[in-house]
């Protein structure tokens, strides 16, 4: 098949981590695979820097017709099998403008648990040029339909993240404690994300400064960036110097390998695809019981969920942690056992696969 995928955004997150790990999966089994997205921004740079066949356009609007024009130029040009949007605004220039050009297949993937508005913008871009939908969980798909009689559950197909699970097994390759100036005996927990509000980080913070003070071995990293830096590293300021910023990194399984457990205490999420990274590398993980986390976590075996910003709940869960070794060890074999059954690439390209030749026909 030959794949366009569009996508639009000027960040770089995990549904773009969840881009590249699909399109070069898809690429190793001979696919022809193109990704459209916007001139100078952190995705258009990764992409290029990871080999991929990258096109860039200005995006202004969703149905704007010079964006839908170009879009329309350079489909004809690849003349794909199917078009992948990645979010609304996708959906609507560059799906119209691969219907125009006569593409065998659109489907959009949805990536976060909010619902649908019954307007005729979606009632069209959903109905009539999606010729099916990615969701990435369960509470994906039932989002979708709460707000949307008019939408045919059929068409979606639930499609879990995945991760290469080999890659995630054995020492770390580089010595993160030391660059870190962290002691190897401390209880190292770990957070990776974007530090934004929604991802819970000021609760964590709030937790820990609990945490620090009862066990004196406990040390928390955080990796990523985010608008909320300045402020977490005046919270941070309460906890003992035991929290360490180490900015954004592309060594994510080192990272999984180094820390003891993650905490993902999110306000809501898209999918949490470092919870499945974490148990891949034998760590329990933390997290919220909120959107899709309960379907990738089983209480008490390979994780705890607890409520969102709930800075005692996370703080007593932390403890748990700290003083139960065997607690740690076993549920991070769990975790491990999780995703080789549910959470791999293999089985995550497979279903993409399918789904891109069933909606095409190929």
């Amino acid at each position: 098949m030959r794949i366009l995928f569009i996508n639009s955004i000027q960040m770089f997150g995990g549904g773009e981590i969840w881009l590249f790990r699909a399109m070069r999966e898809l690429e190793h089994r001979g696919h022809t695979v193109h990704l459209l997205c916007r001139p100078g921004v952190p995705l258009e740079v990764r992409a290029r820097a990871n080999g991929f066949r990258v096109h860039a356009l200005p995006m202004p609007g969703d149905f704007d017709p010079g964006c839908i024009c170009r879009t329309f130029g350079l489909i004809r040009r690849l003349k794909p099998d199917v078009v992948c949007t990645n979010m609304d605004r996708e959906l609507r220039f560059g799906g119209v403008a691969a219907r125009i050009a006569g593409v065998k297949a659109v489907v959009p993937r949805r990536g976060i648990d909010h619902p649908l508005k019954n307007t005729w913008a979606y009632r069209f871009s959903y109905d009539k040029v999606a010729s099916g939908v990615i969701a990435n969980s369960n509470a994906t798909k039932q989002s979708l339909l709460r707000n949307s009689p008019w939408l045919d559950p059929k068409k979606i197909r639930v499609i879990y993240n995945g991760v290469e699970n080999g890659r995630f097994q054995g020492h770390p390759s580089a010595d993160l404690r030391k660059e870190w100036q962290i002691p190897k005996n401390a209880f190292l927990f770990g957070f990776v994300g974007q530090l934004d509000s929604r991802k819970g980080v000021e609760t964590l913070l709030g937790a820990f400064r609990k945490l620090a003070q009862q066990e004196p071995g406990a040390w928390l990293v955080l990796v990523g960036e985010g608008r909320l830096e300045s402020k977490l590293r005046r919270m941070a300021q309460e906890c003992r110097g035991r929290v360490v910023f180490a900015g954004y990194r592309d060594d994510v399984e080192n990272v999984m390998k180094t820390m003891d457990v993650l905490v993902l205490p999110s306000l809501w999420e898209g999918f949490g695809i470092v919870l499945i990274e974490a148990m891949a590398a034998r760590k329990p993980v933390i997290t919220t019981n909120t959107s899709n986390m309960p379907e990738i976590v089983t209480q008490g075996v390979d994780g705890v969920l607890i409520p969102p910003s709930d800075a005692l709940a996370l703080a007593q869960a932390m403890r748990s942690m700290v003083q139960s070794p065997v607690l740690v060890r076993n549920m991070g074999a769990a975790g491990k056992r999780t995703v080789g059954r549910r959470f791999t690439l293999a089985k995550m390209t497979d279903a993409i696969e399918s789904f891109f030749s069933e909606c095409a026909a190929i």
